[in-house]
């Protein structure tokens, strides 16, 4: 595994995005049953099963609320465990159980797990995932806790069983941070709350609005947690003839619900090309017409979000400087008439005044609010739409703290290509995001027995229309220095294939072909070693010549290496380029894979005669002989005739999914 750190704000904000991208259907079906509670409200209506719907619709509303924080946890652990190549189940164990061991209480007659409910609702269980992952990572990167080495274990319960201490010591630091939050947030707010009781209406009015959404912004329900805090239940004290205190927010700082996001989603609209944030803000439109602003503040995010974090809390202020000293000149008055909440914006304002200069100076505060968030949107915008794009394919192949360090090294030496090139490389990767991105097996046989000896593992895609596809992708990686991300995708798939095959009780040989750059690579060395190390004997890895060409000395040392943990190595399409006869006194293969091409030309005399004359020199020098491109029984027959062991090709077997080229090789084993 790679510990090579990205900087914290790209896997930062891509995991806080995608942790509640995900519970956007709980947030969608909680908004939907909050307009419909606010619509009976507004409007009621005595039929008694309306009233049964209304209260039933309530209750479970208010425990949708108390679920919120609990999947948020589990949302969280699994997205940023994904982004920091940990295990989503330990990074949420340990969230919960810290979180659980924070609220048992310090003396108790007996088993009590009341305090369940209060867990639920600590704004900590948003904070303790994230804190569990970028805490473990480093804790498990320590090699001297790691107490289990040797290679009778299987590497993914060596891997669990070595993470059993950093695990331990985690759950400890978490649980200490957490104390320290409860200590500083008594120390902040009890002081707050004194100073809040004993100032004037307005600043009351500017600690209530930065209050709530900094609580927001931390991801816990600003206005509950306002209330929660003060142990009020609204404001109806009057800031102006006819205009309650409560009025007055509604009506002129939280346009569309906290933030004043009504103004967000005009900027989305007209400053983002971001095609995830404008889809979401269509979405969201409708219920931020009715003040009802949870799916933005947890799909875009805003929660937990440094690039929206200062206009969702300076434009609200700004709304309430501005209201507040302009309804002070005693120019804008109200008739006294109620609103409920879900009033959309322009309307309440001429409900509340039936007049329309209030109604102009809610349009001013709209329009002031979308000038400050639209350089903040159009800022965010760049970010998600390279992001989305150097995540999304790291994410594919399950490296994303490399492709960081990749496009950071590649910006400089692209910048004298030409823009042809990089447009054909965004769309090939693109193709490859649109994709699934997989492994087949191509089955080897043995000439002599008929019987499969292993497999090749080979990429393949299946595009957005479902058609599998050749990896036509991998040369624009090659140029575009992508090959090792490619390579770690495919490390880390044939391990967990071969885990997996393993506990079925099948153990075949499986080769792997690297890109020739990372023969030399120690870093790609360390990923070998760690994710294939222990299945060595039964790991034949395919390298092209040219990877001698690049280092021999360095790339024999690499192969030395593997070759003490059973790893065997073959000369992969052999016959073709520039092949060198004299490398092949100078490397230390195993065997070699003659090249299709040269099979082809055997059709005529003189390319029988160089085909033999190879597999006779190769075979003198000690390689065993691999045959690829075997399509017809008389090209079975010649290569065998030819003194080569063992083919691939359609003859016999496409490239197969992990289960197919199993159950090929257990069908051939029992109909031999």
């Amino acid at each position: 595994m790679s510990h090579i750190r990205k900087p914290l704000g790209s896997s930062f904000l891509i995991s806080i995005r995608e942790s509640f991208i995900a519970l956007l259907p709980f947030i969608l079906a909680k908004s939907f049953i909050l307009l419909i509670l606010a619509l009976v409200v507004a409007a009621p209506l005595e039929h008694p099963p309306i009233i049964h719907a209304t209260q039933w619709l309530t209750v479970f509303s208010a425990q949708l609320s108390l679920l919120f924080p609990l999947l948020a946890l589990i949302s969280l652990s699994f997205h940023f465990a994904k982004h920091l190549q940990l295990s989503a189940v330990v990074v949420c164990s340990l969230a919960f159980s810290s979180l659980l061991a924070l609220h048992i209480p310090a003396q108790s007659e007996g088993p009590n797990i009341a305090f369940i409910t209060d867990v639920l609702g600590d704004p900590r269980a948003v904070i303790l995932p994230i804190l569990a992952a970028y805490l473990l990572r480093p804790l498990i990167a320590i090699k001297a806790w790691q107490l289990i080495k040797g290679k009778l274990l299987s590497s993914y319960l060596k891997q669990h069983l070595n993470n059993s201490i950093p695990t331990l010591i985690c759950f400890i630091l978490l649980f200490i941070v957490g104390l320290l939050l409860s200590v500083i947030a008594h120390w902040i707010v009890d002081p707050l709350i004194v100073v809040f009781n004993a100032a004037d209406m307005s600043v009351q009015l500017f600690i209530r609005t930065l209050l709530t959404h900094v609580f927001w912004v931390i991801g816990v329900h600003g206005d509950n947690a306002y209330l929660l805090l003060t142990g009020t239940q609204g404001d109806a004290r009057l800031l102006a003839p006819n205009l309650t205190t409560d009025q007055f927010i509604n009506l002129f700082i939280i346009f569309g619900g906290s933030g004043a996001t009504l103004s967000l989603v005009i900027a989305i609209y007209i400053g983002t090309q971001d095609a995830t944030s404008r889809r979401l803000a269509k979405i969201a439109a409708p219920f931020a017409l009715f003040n009802i602003n949870e799916m933005l503040i947890y799909g875009l995010p805003i929660v937990f979000n440094p690039r929206l974090l200062v206009p969702f809390i300076t434009v609200p202020l700004l709304n309430l400087c501005i209201a507040y000293t302009a309804i002070s000149t005693g120019y804008f008055s109200f008739n006294g008439h109620s609103f409920p909440w879900i009033t959309p914006p322009l309307l309440n304002a001429y409900i509340a005044s039936g007049s329309i200069t209030t109604v102009l100076l809610q349009v001013g505060l709209i329009t002031l609010g979308t000038c400050i968030y639209l350089p903040f949107v159009k800022r965010l915008s760049i970010i998600y739409e390279r992001h989305d794009l150097d995540n999304g394919l790291a994410k594919r192949v399950q490296l994303n703290d490399e492709i960081g360090r990749s496009i950071e090294q590649q910006y400089t030496q692209k910048q004298s290509e030409s823009l042809r090139a990089e447009i054909d490389l965004e769309k090939t990767i693109k193709d490859v995001l649109a994709g699934d991105l997989q492994l087949h097996y191509q089955p080897k046989l043995s000439l002599e027995t008929n019987q499969v000896v292993g497999f090749e593992a080979l990429l393949r895609i299946t595009d957005e229309t479902g058609v599998l596809k050749g990896p036509y992708f991998v040369g624009a990686f090659q140029r575009a220095g992508y090959s090792h991300i490619i390579d770690q995708f495919v490390i880390d798939t044939v391990a967990e294939d071969i885990a997996n095959w393993e506990l079925e009780g099948f153990t075949p040989k499986v080769s792997i072909n690297l890109d020739p750059n990372s023969m030399a690579d120690p870093q790609m060395l360390s990923t070998l070693i760690d994710r294939l190390g222990s299945y060595g004997p039964r790991i034949e890895i395919e390298i092209l010549e040219s990877a001698f060409m690049l280092e021999l000395n360095r790339v024999e040392s690499c192969m030395g290496k593997l070759k003490d943990l059973g790893f065997s190595f073959l000369l992969d399409d052999f016959g073709t380029g520039y092949s060198s006869l004299s490398l092949l006194s100078r490397i230390n293969v195993d065997s070699i894979k003659l090249d299709r091409s040269i099979l082809e030309n055997a059709n005529e005399h003189k390319g029988r005669i160089l085909y033999r004359q190879t597999c006779y020199l190769c075979r003198s020098l000690g390689f065993s002989l691999i045959a690829e491109g075997v399509e017809t029984p008389e090209q079975a027959e010649f290569v065998k005739a030819s003194g080569v062991q063992y083919v691939q090709g359609w003859l016999y077997a496409k490239a197969l999914p992990g289960p197919e080229a199993k159950a090929f090789a257990l069908n051939r084993a029992a109909n031999p």
